[in-house]
Parts: structure tokens; C-alpha cells; sequence
């Protein structure tokens, strides 16, 4: 009796190795359309920029916009060339530190020109409005602060340098014209 329970449990072993354990994926499921150049380019810029991240970064993607858009792009210093900040929390920092890395491109090559941090429990937004309608974008990244509304950072470029221009919190969703 032992020695079939014994044989039973060894077919069943086998049969599982052999059939595996998954179901085989559909067809359509591993069909994906060709990539392009622009679609090419935009996922090597976006492996350059997040290689300069910080190990262990956790890239944040904002609520409001568009799904998947962990980078934002912007001419901010007025060179017709735009410049990309990417929003992240370093593991192991104490509460929700988050910091947004802003990136410039010079001779084809992404570096980190800029690092702020913010706080809260999320990314609400980060993009490159121009707020003053100047022909020159600002930086807005706004934090989530739960129940305590959102905080809001507007930075200007200035002087070969990112300065602050207001801190300020707000309730609702942003909109700008």
C-alpha cells in the first residue's frame, strides 16, 4: 500500500516537472507592434537617465497626467533644447522623502545638473508650464499630503541656476492655461 502511494507521488511529481505549471500564454498576448525610432529613443533616454539615478531609486510617476510618464521634458533655460527631471524616493530615508533629479543634455550625453527634494506621500504632478507665458518653462513638481491637501514647488531657471520661485499648498487638482 506504502509502495503505490510512493509510485502515485512520483508520477504526479513528474507529470507536474514535465506539463509545467503555467498556461501557455495566448498568442495574442506575445504580439507586439514594431518599435520606431522615436519609440527606440525614448526607451534609451529613459534607461540613460534612470542609470543616474541613485541605486536603489524608486522612480514615482505622477498622479495626474498621463500613465507611465515617469519623465517630464522642458525648455527651461531658453536653449531649444529641453531638459528632463524624473521624481524618486531613495529606499531607507526616513517618512516619504522624495527628490526630483533634473537632467541637461550636453554633447548628446544626460547629466544631473540639479537635485530638490519634496515631501509627501506621492507625486501629484511634475511637468514644464510656462506659468509667466515668458517663452520659457518653469519646473512645477506637486506633492501629495494626504489629508492636508498638496504642497506645490515652482522653481525658474536663473542665472545658469534652478531657483525657487513659491512654495505654496493647494486643495483639488491643478490646472494651468
Amino acid at each position: 500500500m506504502l509502495n503505490r502511494f510512493i509510485r502515485q507521488g512520483i508520477m504526479f511529481t513528474g507529470l507536474l516537472m514535465i506539463g509545467g505549471c503555467g498556461v501557455p500564454s495566448m498568442p495574442a498576448d506575445l504580439i507586439k507592434p514594431p518599435l520606431t525610432g522615436e519609440s527606440m529613443q525614448h526607451d534609451k533616454t529613459t534607461q540613460e537617465l534612470f542609470s543616474l539615478l541613485p541605486v536603489e531609486a524608486q522612480v514615482q510617476s505622477p498622479i495626474q497626467g498621463k500613465q507611465g510618464n515617469d519623465i517630464s521634458y522642458g525648455d527651461m533655460d531658453g536653449d531649444g533644447v529641453n531638459e528632463a527631471v524624473v521624481v524618486y524616493e531613495e529606499p531607507g530615508t526616513k517618512g516619504k522623502m522624495l527628490k526630483a533629479a533634473v537632467f541637461k543634455q550636453h554633447n548628446e550625453q544626460w547629466r544631473i545638473i540639479t537635485e530638490m527634494k519634496g515631501f509627501g506621500y506621492g507625486l501629484e504632478y511634475a511637468g514644464f508650464p510656462d506659468l509667466n507665458h515668458d517663452g520659457r518653462a518653469e519646473l512645477v513638481l506637486s506633492w501629495s499630503l494626504g489629508a492636508a491637501g498638496n504642497g506645490m514647488d515652482i522653481y525658474e531657471w536663473s542665472d545658469n541656476a534652478l531657483k525657487l520661485l513659491s512654495k505654496q499648498e493647494y486643495h483639488g487638482k491643478l490646472e494651468f492655461n
